[in-house]
C-alpha cells in the first residue's frame, strides 16, 4: 500500500462522516479503542475477520473490565439492547471510504448494523486503492457462498422532504481504526 492510499482512506471516511484514527502501536490501538469504549455499560459485540491484534486486544480489554461477547456464524444469542459493536473487515477500499465484511450467518451482519456505534479496526495493509483491487481478493468467498458487506460512512438517509435521517439502516455513528505499523 503506497501512504497516500491511506491518507486517501483517512480522508474519504471523514468526509463521509467517520471518525478516523491512525494508530502505529498496539498500545495507541488499545487506548484508542478504550477511550471510545470506556463508558459503555452493555456488552459489546466483536464481529470479523481473526487477527493476531484482534485476540490482542479482545484480552486488554476484558482485562479492563470491558464485558465482550464475540458473535461467531453459529451463535445463536440474540442481538439485542447492543449499543456498540467492534468489527474487523477483510479490507478497505481507499477511494470510497469503505470497510468490507465477510459473513456467513445474518447475526454476524446484524451485529455490524444493529447497534447505535460500530467500531472497524483494520490493518493498513489491508487497505487497497479501488474496487477494481477488492474484486480479485473476494472471488474465493463469493464462490464459497460468503456474504460480503460493505459499510461507508455512519448510516444517512433522507426523508420524503429531503431531511438527512442518521441510523436507520445501519450504525449513527462510525469509527475505523488504522493499525499502521511499519
Amino acid at each position: 500500500m503506497q501512504p497516500d492510499t491511506l491518507k486517501l482512506f483517512i480522508s474519504r471516511l471523514e468526509d463521509l462522516g467517520a471518525k478516523a484514527y491512525v494508530c502505529h502501536s498496539m498500545q495507541d490501538l488499545f487506548q484508542t479503542i478504550y477511550n471510545l469504549v470506556k463508558n459503555v455499560e452493555k456488552e459489546i459485540l466483536i464481529v470479523g475477520s481473526e487477527t493476531d491484534y484482534r485476540k490482542e486486544l479482545i484480552e486488554r480489554l476484558e482485562g479492563e473490565g470491558v464485558s465482550i461477547r464475540i458473535v461467531r456464524a453459529d451463535s445463536i444469542t440474540p442481538i439485542t439492547d447492543v449499543e456498540l459493536s467492534i468489527g474487523f473487515p477483510e479490507l478497505g477500499i481507499a477511494s470510497t471510504g469503505t470497510v468490507i465484511y465477510t459473513a456467513s450467518s445474518g447475526i454476524e451482519e446484524a451485529s455490524i448494523y444493529f447497534p447505535e456505534t460500530h467500531i472497524s479496526i483494520i490493518s493498513a495493509d489491508r487497505i487497497v486503492y479501488d474496487l477494481d483491487d477488492v474484486e480479485r481478493s473476494f472471488n474465493d468467498f463469493l464462490r464459497n457462498g460468503v456474504s460480503i458487506y460493505l459499510v461507508t460512512g455512519p448510516s444517512s438517509t433522507a426523508d420524503i422532504e429531503g431531511e438527512i435521517v442518521k441510523g436507520v439502516h445501519g450504525p449513527r455513528r462510525f469509527y475505523v481504526s488504522v493499525l499502521d505499523i511499519h
